[in-house]
């Protein structure tokens, strides 16, 4: 250490105080100089210019008056649509023509027969048939059937039948033939018995030996003396066609 620095330290602390205190207060005392010699610093501090933000332009939309609706224009508006007419017709179908051959099937009195008989010509059936029985021709049984019978022109004699008749022409139940069933005919002549309804489509004669148990349906009737009729008669079929 400088003999300037010892006269400075014996300067300022007199001698008593410790090395340190003396050493902090030469610092102290020297910045004090210091300070005093040079001028002091003004720190000047600029404030920043506020920046000016770009004013945006926005698109007014224009306003829209409101617009006044007559009645007719607020209420909804109702299209009626007209219903689509389909010109829709029914096939005809085509009538079947029954144009019988002229061979004639003949089922003798020796001869049963289980199920169906069907033939486009006539048939005669002198034995047993339990089924029904078709031909695009005449029909006449003599012997017995159970089922019902189809055909042209319809002979019945000294016969039993379980089943309907449905004749496109004529029918005649000779005397002694028993019919349990409906019948449905042009001409229609009754000699035997018939339990059942009868429709003829022309006219119905009830013999002296004839006995109905059914309701007669017919565009005319005649009865002769000692016909017996069980039932109700309807004559309107003329009247309907």
């Amino acid at each position: 250490m400088s003999d300037l620095d010892d006269k400075a330290i014996g300067k300022i602390g007199g001698g008593n105080e410790s090395f340190s205190d003396l050493m902090k207060k030469m610092v102290e005392k020297q910045l004090e100089e210091k300070s005093a010699d040079s001028p002091a610093e003004t720190l000047s501090v600029r404030a920043e210019e506020p920046v000016e933000e770009p004013v945006k332009e926005t698109m007014k939309e224009p306003v829209k008056e409101p617009v006044e609706l007559s009645a007719e224009e607020e209420a909804p508006q109702i299209v009626k649509q007209e219903p689509v007419v389909m010109d829709w017709k029914q096939e005809e179908k085509p009538v079947e023509s029954y144009q019988p051959v002229s061979e004639v099937g003949v089922i003798s009195s020796s001869t049963s027969i289980l199920g169906t008989v069907s033939s486009k010509g006539h048939i005669r059936v002198e034995g047993s048939v339990t089924g029904d029985v078709f031909a695009y021709g005449d029909i006449k049984v003599t012997g017995k059937v159970n089922g019902d019978i189809d055909g042209g022109n319809i002979e019945l004699e000294g016969c039993d039948i379980e089943g309907d008749i449905k004749a496109r022409g004529d029918v005649n139940v000779g005397k002694g033939s028993v019919l349990n069933g409906d019948m449905n005919g042009q001409l229609i002549t009754i000699d035997g018995t018939i339990k059942g309804n009868i429709t003829a489509q022309k006219g119905a004669h009830m013999s002296g030996t004839s006995v109905v148990k059914g309701s007669i349906t017919a565009a005319t009737l005649s009865m002769s003396s000692g016909a017996e009729l069980q039932g109700r008669v309807n004559v309107s079929l003329e009247d309907e066609s």
